[in-house]
């Protein structure tokens, strides 16, 4: 029967066809660090520094105030607790790979190789900080949908900007940029989920708690970070985590199909400054092979009168 028909549902379709390209998906640990990496199809070497500047100090800056502002003025009590939280890991992670994006992208237009700890660290930070961006916005929408129905939810800018606006500018500066993403280096979406799971069993078994009271328990230090990673109900966190393995695999598979179509528009364009760049080069190259075709041979031209004395 072919697909869509009533004998096989179209689900079932786009089931295998997903199961295909995940049996073909093997989850890699690579980091490349090449320099055409830290560059732009759209724009000159120079602007892109700068847009990567530009980039870095809007996620620096409202990272270091929702800290301030969290930690010390709205929530005291929160504390070491606000970095439980995966929407605050993940905007440490995306803040400075965009500083060190930055760094990469500047030491190359110097023409300087930037130190191979930063590169890869700025590797690692795209990998991670990109789709964690897109699951941290989506679960937070599907966690909160209810509370925001019922108003008992104060929807402020920082909570829009922590759950969408960053991702919206990483999005953006994923598909402006020629940073690669393949399952080649999606294994460490998968190990970045698993270590945050280690995390929150760790905080079950040591009795961290949280800084607020949590419905259910009367001792804050048995209160989950979150109700869906809650290991007194080890079964169903256990289905949770494995939930959450199989959606790193989807968004693997996302991003790399972004990424083949981002490379797949922007196959054989060059940006004006890299053209220009191309073009003087080539200049050069042309000048030094035709500069000694147009020299006079000195020897040559002295030699001759002596032989024509010679012979009168």
């Amino acid at each position: 029967a072919r697909c869509g028909s009533s004998q096989t549902p179209r689900c079932f379709c786009v089931w295998i066809v997903f199961c295909a390209a995940a049996m073909a998906c093997v989850p890699g640990f690579s980091l490349n660090c090449e320099r055409k990496n830290f560059s732009s199809p759209y724009m000159s070497e120079q602007n892109y520094v700068r847009f990567r500047a530009i980039w870095a100090l809007i996620f620096v800056v409202h990272g270091l105030y929702d800290q301030y502002t969290s930690i010390f003025i709205d929530e005291p009590s929160q504390s070491i607790w606000y970095y439980f939280y995966l929407t605050h890991q993940s905007r440490l992670v995306q803040s400075l790979g965009q500083l060190t994006e930055w760094m990469c992208a500047r030491s190359f237009f110097k023409g300087e190789i930037p130190l191979a700890w930063i590169s890869k660290t700025t590797m690692f930070c795209f990998v991670v900080g990109q789709p964690i961006s897109l699951l941290v916005a989506v679960g937070y929408w599907l966690m909160v949908w209810s509370d925001l129905e019922d108003g008992k939810l104060d929807v402020t800018y920082y909570t829009v900007y922590n759950h969408g606006i960053n991702g919206l500018l990483l999005f953006i500066s994923f598909m402006i940029s020629r940073m690669p993403y393949s399952c080649s280096n999606g294994g460490w979406v998968i190990l970045a989920g698993i270590l945050y799971l280690g995390f929150s069993l760790m905080q079950f078994l040591f009795r961290w708690g949280s800084f607020e009271p949590c419905e259910g328990y009367e001792d804050q230090r048995d209160c989950p970070i979150y109700e869906q990673f809650d290991w007194h109900k080890p079964l169903r966190t256990a289905l949770f985590a494995l939930i959450a393995v199989a959606i790193g695999f989807v968004v693997i598979l996302l991003y790399s199909g972004l990424a083949a179509l981002r490379n797949c528009c922007t196959s054989g364009q060059t940006a004006s400054g890299e053209v220009a760049e191309l073009q003087k080069e080539d200049m050069e190259d042309i000048h030094n092979v035709t500069e000694p075709l147009n020299k006079p041979d000195k020897a040559a031209a002295t030699a001759w009168p002596l032989r024509v004395s010679r012979e009168v």
